[in-house]
This record gives C-alpha cells, structure tokens and sequence, in this order.
C-alpha cells in the first residue's frame, strides 16, 4: 500500500497551490496598471452550454475530496469511512448551503415561491455551507465513532481547498461585488454590467466605470497563505494533534472574512442588527474555534505529563532496584 504520507500525496495541493499563485499574479500585475479590469470567462457550447463557475466549483470538489481521503489515510481512517465521510459532507454542506441562501438572503423570493426552498442547484451560502457540512460531520462521527479531532483536520482541509477553488469561479464571475473604491485592488466594472445584475442604486451618480471591491477575489488571494501552511502542516514530517489543524484554519480564516463583511452591499447582504449573516456565524465560528483549540492544547499537555511521568518512573525503577539489593547486601 502507498504511504500517505509521500511527496507524491501531495498532488493535489500542488495543483491547488499553483493554479492559486497563477491567478493571484496575473490579478496583481493586471492591478498595477490602476485597478483590475472587468472579465469575463466565456460559456462554451459542446452540444450543452458549460458554464466556468460550475466546472470550476465540480473540480474544486474532487480535489478537495482527494486531499480529505489522503489526509484520512494517513491518520489511519478506515478508507471506506473517508469515502463516506466525503460523501456525507458534500451532501450536508450543498443542503445547508442552499437552505441558509434562501432563509437569509432570498426571503422575498422564498415567499413568492416556497418550492424555491429545496431548488439546491439555485443560490448558495458559503457559511450555510460550513454550518451544513459541520451538522454532517458530528452526525458521522458519532454515528461510526470515530476519533473526533483526527475527522476534523481532513475534513477542514478538503473543505478549505474545495473552498478556495470554488473563489476562483466567485473572482470569475463578480458574484461578491462590494462597495465603491478608489484603491488600486478595485476592479472597475462597467455601468452596464452593474444595471445587469441591479446594482446601480448601491452606486450612486456611477458613471461609464465603476470601481468597487471584488470580494471573491480578496477572499481568494488571503487564501493562497492559508492553504499553504495548513496544507503543509498536514502533510508535513512532524505529527500534529489531532484537530490542529482544523482549529488553526478556523481562526485564520473567520477574523478576515468577519472584516471583509464590511464591505457587502445591502441589496446582497441584509443586515441583521447591523451585521451580515455571516458576521454572525463567524462569532459563532471563532468561539468554537477557540474551544477546539483549548482542547487540543489541554490534550496535549496532558499526554507530554503522561510521557513525562512515564520517563521518571523508568529512569526511577533502576535506581530503586539498586537500593534494594544494596540493603540486602548490607543485612547479610
């Protein structure tokens, strides 16, 4: 059997990496010029339209259900229990992920049309993503009892790079425009494409040019560190605690995102006592994120005292079985 933990495992975060380093040059030597221009991928037409961010968000999936299996395997998980894992989680995460779009985002829409509630394929929510894949995650390790934090790192490594592929498809389609800017990482969208997609009365006075944050993009380009080094902690030489991982990513990743909310646009974002949704979840998000962490540090220090005293015991039954014998030797 391969050993997991291979330079040849690494495969698919390679690939990821690099498509990710390509698309972050080329949107920053295109910013340089004063802004990052409109574009655009073309649907290509083979019989059946494809659409980019579709093929973009399918591929995204199977590579990070590929680096969810290899980092299973080498935490010794049944290969049969990753597969279902893999599937257990996609599932959740796409119901919860259309579910919260149309419970938090689409309301007027929900209530023109209730069906619109289990049209999966039509709007999601990343952080109803996350809170889908989460509920699925703790139902399977219960259900097959498995080691918790062990499922949690492959878990949070397949999603964090299914994640970041699927930002690609978002940088490519504007699908997070923000607010108006003036700065140079802006990218400047026509008028026309605005009025397309009803935009105009977040920009007033807008003229020919628009520049206004593409979040998708921020969001793809602050990913690029995080999946380096959480991928290579994962697949490094030296052990990690189980749920390391998937704690590090956690409070790497909400603080940003929390910050990025700030610049949505309200006819995209409802607010909810000021905050997004998302915004919300985050709270929740980094909370759990810290708990994990103390567990995870609690476990640890707990096994190094365990090894500490293990060590002293036997560095201490020599000794002791040497000051016996000496006084027997003595009472003879």
């Amino acid at each position: 059997m391969p050993d997991p933990t291979d330079r040849r495992f690494l495969t698919p975060a390679t690939a990821v990496l690099v498509s990710l380093a390509v698309i972050a040059a080329a949107i920053a030597a295109a910013a340089t010029a004063g802004g990052v221009p409109f574009f655009t991928l073309p649907v290509v037409d083979v019989g059946v339209p494809i659409q980019p961010f579709g093929t973009i968000v399918v591929a995204g999936v199977l590579i990070g259900a590929a680096v969810l299996r290899r980092h299973a395997a080498r935490s010794g998980i049944d290969p049969d229990d990753a597969r279902s894992l893999t599937l257990w989680v996609i599932l959740t995460g796409a119901v919860g992920a259309h579910v919260f779009e149309a419970l938090m985002y689409q309301r007027a829409r929900l209530a023109a049309d209730p069906l619109f509630l289990v049209k999966l394929w039509d709007g999601i929510s990343s952080y109803g993503g996350f809170i889908g894949g989460a509920i699925g995650y703790v139902a399977f390790v219960r259900w097959k009892r498995l080691p918790a934090g062990a499922v949690a790192d492959a878990t949070i490594l397949g999603l964090l790079v299914a994640f970041s592929i699927g930002r690609i498809g978002c940088t490519i389609i504007h699908d997070h425009i923000g607010a108006a800017t003036t700065f140079w990482t802006g990218t400047d969208y026509p008028h026309a494409e605005l009025a397309r997609r009803h935009l105009l009365a977040e920009f007033p006075g807008a003229g020919a040019i628009v520049r206004a944050h593409n979040l998708g993009m921020y969001e793809l380009l602050y990913l690029l560190p995080v999946n380096a080094l959480a991928l290579s902690l994962a697949f490094g030489q030296r052990r990690l605690p189980p749920g390391f991982v998937a704690a590090l990513v956690a409070l790497l990743y909400v603080p940003v995102r929390f910050a990025l909310e700030f610049l949505r646009l309200d006819v995209s974002d409802p607010r909810y006592a000021g905050l997004t949704f998302a915004q919300w979840c985050s709270f929740l998000a980094f909370g759990a994120a810290v708990a994990a962490a103390v567990v995870v540090w609690t476990r640890g220090e707990r096994a190094r005292a365990r090894a500490r005293g293990d060590g002293e015991r036997g560095g201490g039954a020599p000794r002791a079985k040497k000051a016996r014998a000496l006084a027997a030797r003595r009472r003879l």
